[in-house]
């Protein structure tokens, strides 16, 4: 059955393969167009019934049930130490929230937690813009048992971040923080995040940039290879950005890593 919350966000679910509305049914959500069901029987959406995390030491370890209990915060900083090269401590999770704060404080309707895991920016996003206003995402079903857990309060669906279950312009800002180098199809995800936000909106990330240095280029390329993740130079990610229909308003590199905010032009630009 649907739980409260889910309830309130209706109007902005849509089907994640063909984008029409969704109507209720005793068990979950069914698209009004293609037929579709969309299950709630384990207490949440699940917007991905059939399609599985990609393989790699990286997403295994996103999903199983013993280590995503650990992954606060050894893992991940051992993580932005590694790929990130922050070994000076130039981005402390202070900072991280201190950006989102300041760059979606003038942000209004429906927020997406993309790719949310434990909730370590989930919960940020609550406490700053209030918990009626945030959804979480995630494919794993591990992390979605976790954050449920964590936080009561959350609206959270399993889904997939090529098929974003929103309406177009549905969302007034996406945040996807330490996970675009982990999902598959980064440039398709971001078009994914161009069609659901509205014109306006904001979509703000943390993920790695490419080092310039070939000699840690070479480690991080390994860590790359055994965890089936990547880095990115700004300049991809601009094009990227671009091609969605999302204009660049900051951007700042500590260490190995890209902080960005991006807006939600009227149109987006031919790809």
């Amino acid at each position: 059955m649907l739980d409260h919350l889910d309830t309130r966000y209706h109007h902005a679910f849509a089907c994640p393969t063909c984008h029409a509305p969704l109507a209720a049914t005793g068990d979950g959500l069914r698209c009004q167009a293609c037929g579709r069901d969309y299950p709630a029987t384990t207490g949440y959406l699940d917007f991905a019934p059939a399609i599985a995390m990609k393989s790699g030491l990286g997403p295994l370890y996103m999903q199983d049930p013993l280590h995503v209990t650990r992954y606060e915060p050894a893992t991940r900083d051992a993580f932005l130490d590694i790929m990130g090269e922050n070994w000076d401590h130039d981005l402390t999770p202070e900072s991280e929230d201190d950006y989102l704060r300041t760059n979606l404080s003038t942000t209004d309707g429906l927020v997406l937690d993309l790719a949310c895991g434990a909730g370590r920016w989930t919960r940020t996003l609550m406490r700053h813009l209030g918990s009626e206003r945030v959804v979480g995402l995630d494919l794993s079903v591990a992390m979605i048992d976790l954050v449920r857990t964590a936080l009561p309060d959350l609206c959270v669906v399993r889904g997939t971040a090529l098929g974003l279950p929103f309406a177009d312009g549905s969302l007034g800002a996406v945040n996807c923080s330490n996970a675009l180098q982990l999902l598959p199809d980064p440039r398709d995800v971001l078009v994914e995040v161009g069609r659901c936000l509205r014109p306006g909106g904001l979509f703000t990330a943390f993920t790695f940039r490419r080092a310039d240095r070939p000699a840690y280029r070479h480690f991080q390329r390994k860590h790359e290879e055994t965890f089936n993740v990547r880095a990115f130079t700004t300049a991809e990610l601009t094009t990227w950005l671009t091609s969605a229909g999302l204009e660049l308003v900051d951007l700042r590199t500590p260490a190995g890593m890209v902080l960005l905010t991006a807006r939600r032009v009227a149109e987006p630009s031919p790809r």
